[in-house]
This record gives structure tokens, C-alpha cells and sequence, in this order.
């Protein structure tokens, strides 16, 4: 449902943001002279994060409609942070399906690189930003890589993007355009063809279960399942 006094605009402002955020750190980095992709894109998912929520929270504001209601749940911190009341946060359905979706980021992320793999997608396309993210020491990729960068692109993409499209376009558009901005954000045509049927099963998984924390951890799932193959295959 479309929101009084809301732009279309709103729809790209946070990957702006992010973006925006992006140059800025990596402009600074090119005047000290130091060069770690890596570092950047933790240092400007770490910023992004904040400034993201922020906005998230602003967001599900004017979506319940109540500002009174909307303040006491964002005073329960975690509990805003992943979607719902304290209340909503219990129970053994949300404890499997986390890790059900932890697993799946993962399996998937498996099943997709061993797909394009047997196409030798890279003897057609370039894949060195990526390769380069994954050459730093194993506790920044593990914890940057695998657990920030991944909170940082879902609010932005899924928490911010995916929802405000839904006040324009019914979930199927949303899921889709949204999944189509996110693997083009990603930059080169193996991480689009990569990261567009991800991007489709984030929305997916949001959808069924409702609290933001779930694409997340599915999200989280796939980064480390890369980490760990790439100190798989380094060493």
C-alpha cells in the first residue's frame, strides 16, 4: 500500500546512501595511500549500518500508522531490529527457521557457484573483485565479510528498498526489481548472474517469515560459505 507523502525516489535514496558512503571511504583511503578492498567495503557497510536503521525504523513508523506503538517497540532494541515485538521473538518456529536459513544461504550459495562453475562462466567474464575482497587476513573477512557487510546490504535491500516498493508494486514487482537492483549494484556480470537468484530468495524468505532477521542470517549463511572456501582453496 503506497504511503501519503512518500516519492518514488525513496526507492534508490538508501543505495545512494550506500553508495555515496562507498566513494567517500575509498576516496579517504586513496589519499593514505591504502589499498584493501576489503577494509572499504566493511568500513562502509559499518557506517551504513546506523544510518540504514535509522531509516528502517522510520520506515516501519509510518508503516504501523501509531506513532506511540511504533516508539515502544523501537525501545526494545533487538526486537526492532529484527522486525517484531519481544514478544513475536520467541518461540521454536523462529529458532529453526533462523537456522534453516542460515543453512540454506549457504547451500544455495554452493549449489549456484557449482552451476555457473560447470558453465566456466569465468572463462567468459572477470570475477577479480571479487576475488580481491577475499585476500584479506581471515578474522576481517569472517566478521566483516560474513557478518556486517551482510546487515548493512539487508537493510539496505531488503529492509529498506524491497519494503518501499512494496508501497508501490505488488510483492512479486517488489521481489523482482529489488533482487534486479541488487545484483546490478553488485557491478560485474558474475556477481549479477550470482547474486540475482540470491536476491529473489532473501525476498522470498522475508516474505514467509516475516522478521528481518531471517534474511539476514540466510544472507550471512552464503557470505561464509564463500569465506570458507576461500581459505579452502588458498591454502
Amino acid at each position: 500500500m503506497k504511503q501519503k507523502g512518500i516519492s518514488i525516489f525513496s526507492l534508490v535514496t538508501p543505495v545512494l546512501l550506500h553508495l555515496g558512503l562507498s566513494f567517500a571511504i575509498g576516496f579517504a583511503m586513496g589519499i593514505m595511500k591504502i589499498s584493501d578492498p576489503t577494509a572499504a567495503t566493511v568500513a562502509t557497510a559499518l557506517i551504513t549500518i546506523p544510518l540504514a536503521y535509522q531509516m528502517y525504523r522510520k520506515d516501519r513508523v509510518r508503516a504501523a500508522g501509531n506513532e506511540k506503538e511504533a516508539k515502544n517497540i523501537g525501545s526494545r532494541s533487538l526486537a526492532y531490529a529484527v522486525g517484531r515485538s519481544a514478544e513475536k521473538l520467541s518461540g521454536e518456529r523462529v529458532i529453526w527457521f533462523g537456522i534453516f536459513c542460515f543453512m540454506a544461504g549457504g547451500v544455495l550459495n554452493l549449489a549456484w557457484s557449482a552451476a555457473l562453475e560447470a558453465v566456466h562462466i569465468q572463462d567468459y567474464f572477470s570475477n577479480e573483485v571479487q576475488e580481491s575482497l577475499l585476500q584479506s587476513g581471515s578474522v576481517v573477512q569472517v566478521l566483516g565479510l560474513g557478518v556486517v557487510v551482510p546487515i548493512a546490504e539487508e537493510l539496505i535491500f531488503r529492509g529498506l528498498v524491497y519494503m518501499r516498493m512494496k508501497w508501490f508494486f505488488p510483492v512479486k514487482v517488489s521481489a523482482f526489481l529489488s533482487s534486479l537492483l541488487f545484483a546490478v549494484y553488485h557491478g560485474n556480470p558474475i556477481q549479477i548472474i550470482f547474486a540475482f537468484p540470491m536476491a529473489l530468495a532473501l525476498a522470498a524468505v522475508y516474505e514467509h517469515g516475516k522478521l528481518f532477521v531471517f534474511p539476514v542470517l540466510f544472507h550471512m549463511g552464503a557470505n561464509l560459505t564463500t569465506v570458507i572456501l576461500g581459505f579452502y582453496f588458498q591454502n
